[in-house]
């Protein structure tokens, strides 16, 4: 069995715990209700896309800061991040100074109190209009839910458009001036989700008369600030995964750079995780004599004669022409001229002969006979 030294052992297990921690993924968390961009049946993304086809520009206030003032029209719907002081006082001013604002199934204290109205539980499932001022609507809406109606005082300036079909007659929908603004006051029959928009159409029609203020091609924001909460953005920027610690930040990087660091070290080292292997003794060394046989062998089963022609070729004529310098490489027909005018005694015919037969050599057995001729004109050396 193999052992470990502990700081070895301790390295390791680090290593492995870091590999599974950086593998895992970090949990993703889920979008709240209301979601422009979502698609379930509590989102909004289909109201969104509906007002893009209208050629409106939608987009959101962001999750960072609460900024309204190129929007011409805002849907606010209900939070995880309640309206401070300072964010009733800007949405008052932006309302006052031509903005449209729609305050669906709010429950938010600071606009109670700025807008003047609170809500209360609705019992009727069929709404009427109480004012003329939705043409495009029919008379009457049916299907809604026993949702939170509106509670408007006495005096109110807001004015009830739809209402329970009954004795209380609990609003459903008001609208308010404030300044050079409206705003409209929404119970949650009218939350326009993709179920509301799909399955309970009727309540859709209320739509186009919310885009009255608005201008051709004008800016439609959705209140994502509120919705999400600032803490949705501190979240983004907190670390939740040791995964993340690893990836984002330079204490992360530095660590995963030592650990390459430190393997690359015990890799050019030498250092394995067992046993060192058994190497094979060195062998009776090889002879220079064994390498020639073997190089012949090789070139035979490869079928390689002319090289072997030109090389006895060459040492011939080597042999010959050097007592009267006469270079090896001249033609065959010179070479053989010029050694019969340096030296008669020589046969010429012959050297000619072998000469060419090696340059015509084609198969083994002559290849052999020629270079043992050539072996016995030159003789031992």
């Amino acid at each position: 069995m193999v052992r470990f030294s502990r700081p070895l052992g301790l390295f390791l297990l680090f290593v492995i715990l870091l590999i599974a921690a950086v593998v895992a993924e970090r949990p993703t968390a889920p979008r709240p209700v209301y979601d422009p961009a979502g698609n379930g049946p509590d989102g909004l993304l289909l109201l969104r896309e509906w007002l893009v086809e209208m050629g409106y520009a939608v987009d959101n206030t962001g999750e960072r800061a609460f900024a309204i003032d190129e929007a011409d029209l805002l849907f606010v719907y209900p939070g995880v991040e309640s309206f401070s002081q300072a964010d009733g006082d800007l949405l008052l001013g932006w309302v006052e100074g031509g903005g449209t604002l729609v305050l669906v199934d709010a429950n938010d204290n600071e606009l109670m109190d700025i807008f003047d109205f609170s809500t209360r539980r609705g019992l009727g499932e069929r709404l009427v209009q109480t004012q003329p001022l939705l043409p495009e609507a029919s008379e009457s809406i049916t299907g809604t839910a026993f949702a939170q109606r509106l509670r408007l005082p006495a005096d109110s300036p807001a004015v009830a458009l739809l209402a329970e079909d009954s004795q209380q007659a609990r609003p459903a929908a008001a609208i308010l001036r404030q300044g050079k603004g409206w705003v409209w006051l929404l119970s949650g029959d009218f939350t326009l989700t993709n179920e509301r928009l799909t399955e309970s159409n009727s309540t859709a029609q209320i739509v186009p008369a919310l885009l009255r203020g608005v201008p051709d091609g004008g800016r439609i924001f959705f209140d994502t600030y509120h919705l999400f909460g600032s803490s949705v953005a501190q979240d983004a920027d907190r670390i939740g995964s040791l995964q993340e610690w690893a990836y984002t930040t330079p204490t992360g990087w530095a660590t995963l750079f030592l650990l390459v660091l430190g393997f690359g070290y015990l890799l050019l080292h030498g250092r394995r995780l067992g046993p060192p292997l058994q190497t094979i003794t060195q062998g009776r060394r090889r002879e220079a004599a064994e390498f020639v046989v073997a190089m012949a062998g090789l070139q035979r089963r490869a079928g390689v004669r002319d090289s072997i022609a030109r090389q006895q070729s060459h040492r011939l004529k080597q042999h010959l022409g050097r007592p009267w310098q006469l270079s090896a490489d001249l033609p065959d027909g010179e070479f053989v001229a010029r050694l019969s005018a340096a030296d008669p005694s020589r046969d010429g015919a012959r050297i000619r002969r072998l000469l060419t037969d090696l340059s015509n050599a084609k198969d083994e057995v002559t290849l052999v006979q020629l270079a043992q001729e050539v072996e016995a004109i030159i003789g031992p050396t």
